[in-house]
Formats: C-alpha cells, structure tokens, sequence
C-alpha cells in the first residue's frame, strides 16, 4: 500500500505540469489540486493529518490578511503584525524566518497595490510573485474561499498595473 504523504508528493508534483498525465489519461491541474485536498481530508478524518503547509512568512501573513480582511478597504487602526503572526504560526511552517522589511500589515499586503508600489517597480515584482505563488496554489492555503476568490482577483488587477 502506498503511504498518504508518498501519494501527496506526486500529486505535489503533478500540479507542476501544464497537463498532468496519469496511466495514459490526461486531467487538469484543477482535478489533480482536488485530489490532493481530497488526500489531505481524509488524513485529517483519520487522524493522520501530515505536517503544517510551508509557507515564507510573507505569504503566510498575506493568506491571514486576506482571510480577515478581504471585505474591509482599509486595515484597522492598531492592527499589528504580532497577531498576525501567531495566526499564521499556527497554521503554517516557515520556510525562512526573516521579514524585517516589513512591519506594517500594509507592507505586507497593501489594499491597493497598484498605488502601493506605484514608484518602486522592484517591491511590486516581489510582491506579484508572492501573489501568484498562492493564486496557484490557493486550495492548498486558504480556509476561507471567498478570501482565495478576493485574491485572485487582486493579482489579476496587479498584473494590469
């Protein structure tokens, strides 16, 4: 029998390609994705749920903003990073501990980033790339679907800017 995490890795790896091909039978990234949050319930209804997703700590804190603030158009005064923190902490694993350039939720992930980033051109690239990052892989970090469907969005209107 093939364990849960060595089935996980290859669908991982199967979401890599434009169109996964499995025994001769083509499906889509989409298909490929459920299956992979289909394996990853059932680890959890079991009681065999793997380890927390890895995450740079940008992109965690950018997946809690958005999950709590997706509907807001501005941040609430006081809002710090520390509680974001231990949000995202408790969710994810940290691929790298350094974010000392960003201190403000706004840095992290302004509500409008097109004015954001207006005059550096460098701080949008990263930013994007974040963004895409979890725009393709959104099913596997996001609980709230409307803040996954806010993002995605979001990136679209980055994109174009």
């Amino acid at each position: 029998m093939i364990s849960s995490e060595k089935l996980l890795s290859y669908l991982k790896d199967l979401t890599k390609e434009e169109h996964p091909e499995v025994n001769g039978k083509e499906y889509s990234r989409s298909q490929v994705l459920l299956a992979e949050r289909l394996v990853r319930d059932a680890q959890k209804a079991i009681g065999i749920a793997s380890q927390k997703p890895k995450l740079s700590k940008r992109r965690a804190f950018i997946v809690i903003l958005e999950e709590l603030y997706y509907r807001v158009p501005k941040y609430p005064e006081g809002l710090s990073l520390e509680s974001i923190h231990r949000r995202a902490s408790q969710r994810f694993e940290y691929m790298n501990r350094g974010a000392k350039s960003l201190t403000t939720p706004t840095e992290v992930h302004p509500k409008d980033p097109c004015t954001f980033y207006e005059d550096n051109g460098y701080a949008k690239a990263r930013y994007k790339s974040a963004l895409q990052h979890l725009v393709l892989e959104s099913q596997r970090y996001f609980e709230v679907p409307e803040a996954e469907t806010s993002l995605k969005l979001l990136f679209e209107d980055v994109k174009l800017c």
